[in-house]
């Protein structure tokens, strides 16, 4: 069925207060900082999210949980630190706070399957990943040899060639983000837009990478016999189970890791930095690569905006007048 939200933000707030009324009637068992979390969640709207999502729901089948509700228990997954859908499901179960902010009704809240299930609602692919599982094994980053110090490129094309090929045909990486992106844009973007807090017509951006941490190690499963014929560094392809990381070097812990890098562009004009456009890269690409695919990738999916200066991490400098 397709979901269909009665009520509105005004029937979250009501389950909420409900709830609260109901299994915390003393407010000062609850900590200050928690309440925080409440009064922003409190706050937050996002029932136009069940209909942005609609087109992802078939009018067949059972009644789904609602997108907005799915997506406010990321939020607050995310908000208490809880970062595997598995612990989450089961913490809902367990903890009835987490599930009222979320908006479920104690006693009756989503498995871990449900979860799962919303994530794929939101990736418009039949595939699940960006880059194919079975490749050759790709080159690290040579350890610099300063401590917090940037390592060097691998990639085999030169930033020159990188934004000739982008100026021509943009990077298409984004599009199975496009409804993430979309709800992103219209709830948090747009809204601080609509409060002064970004000028979308005047914009300074500031672009810089981070790590983000996936698992300890990489994971992949030989397709050869090489192992056998004691030969362990071969070139053959393997099959890796997070194919769209790879392993990078974190500058600033001085140590090799497993995942993504995170470059953001932010409103460096903003009293909080804001992000304006993120965009996830396997852990080994350079800044200067990175920052191509953010800006080539936010100029397709967000054409309006006027950027008028660009504080550049990858060289220290300011480029006024994009």
């Amino acid at each position: 069925m397709k979901p269909v939200n009665i009520g509105g933000h005004s029937a979250y707030q009501d389950r909420v207060l409900t709830q609260l009324r109901k299994y915390y009637p003393n407010a000062a068992f609850l900590s200050s900082s928690t309440w925080q979390i409440i009064d922003k969640f409190w706050n937050l709207n996002l029932s136009q999210v069940d209909e942005l999502m609609k087109d992802r729901y078939s009018v067949f089948g059972p009644e789904p949980r609602l997108p907005s509700d799915m997506l406010r228990a990321i939020l607050v997954s995310a908000a208490f630190k809880i970062t595997s859908y598995t612990r989450f499901a089961a913490d809902l179960k367990e903890n009835p706070l987490h599930a009222i902010i979320s908006g479920f009704f104690v006693g009756d809240t989503p498995g871990v399957g449900t979860f799962y299930d919303f994530h794929r609602r939101l990736w418009l692919s039949s595939d699940m990943n960006l880059t194919n599982a079975v490749h050759p094994p790709k080159a690290k980053p040579q350890k610099p040899t300063g401590k917090e110090q940037k390592a060097a490129p691998v990639e085999k094309l030169t930033v020159d060639d990188l934004f000739q090929q982008f100026e021509k045909n943009p990077p298409a990486d984004m599009a199975p983000c496009a409804k993430l992106w979309k709800i992103f844009n219209t709830f948090f973007l747009q809204n601080s837009a609509s409060m002064g807090l970004i000028s979308l017509n005047s914009l300074a951006l500031a672009g810089d990478g981070t790590p983000v941490y996936t698992s300890a190690q990489e994971r992949k499963t030989r397709t050869c016999n090489c192992l056998e014929n004691a030969i362990r560094d071969c070139k053959c392809n393997r099959i890796y189970h997070q194919p769209d990381c790879d392993i990078g070097w974190d500058s600033h812990r001085n140590r090799y890791y497993f995942g993504y890098d995170l470059y953001m562009l932010t409103a460096s004009d903003s009293e909080n930095d804001l992000p304006v456009f993120p965009f996830l890269s396997p852990a080994s690409r350079h800044d200067s690569h990175g920052f191509l695919y953010n800006w080539f990738s936010m100029k397709k999916m967000l054409p309006e905006v006027n950027v008028t200066k660009l504080l550049n991490f990858i060289s220290n400098t300011i480029i006024s007048h994009v």
